[in-house]
């Protein structure tokens, strides 16, 4: 497996670490749990029948955004593991966007008013190339 590939292991450190930072209620003991274990499995599986990092990035963003894999932090998820793999890819992408839009764009995803495809859009529209 390639080293840079996301596992649920990895992905469950980084929840951790996410719930971890937050100081809502909500949050408190919630870090690594997960609420649909098959969701993340999936969307982990099949972001990597994409060969592009930006269509990659955007089936994870709706994937998680979507199927609510934790008891929390779905949408901060859902930001972080596109994030994490347009940064790994070997042109190290960054999304250039504000973090109002980047919240705005993760809402509408979860409230289904965004598809996939509009995701990828999006992304092409406001990741911008550093390596």
């Amino acid at each position: 497996m390639d080293p840079l590939t996301l596992t649920v292991d990895i992905v469950i450190e980084y929840h951790k670490r996410v719930i971890a930072a937050s100081d809502a209620p909500e949050d408190l003991g919630t870090g690594g749990q997960l609420l649909f274990p098959g969701n993340l499995d999936f969307a982990l599986e099949f972001y990597r029948e994409f060969a592009d990092p930006l269509e990659q990035a955007a089936f994870l963003l709706h994937q998680i955004a979507t199927g609510h894999p934790f008891v929390q932090g779905n949408k901060r998820m859902a930001f972080l593991l596109p994030a994490l793999v347009l940064r790994r890819a070997p042109e190290r992408y960054r999304i250039a966007s504000s973090d109002e839009e980047n919240n705005r764009v993760v809402r509408d995803v979860a409230e289904a008013r965004m598809t996939r495809s509009a995701v990828e859009s999006w992304l092409r529209s406001v990741v911008i190339k550093e390596g």
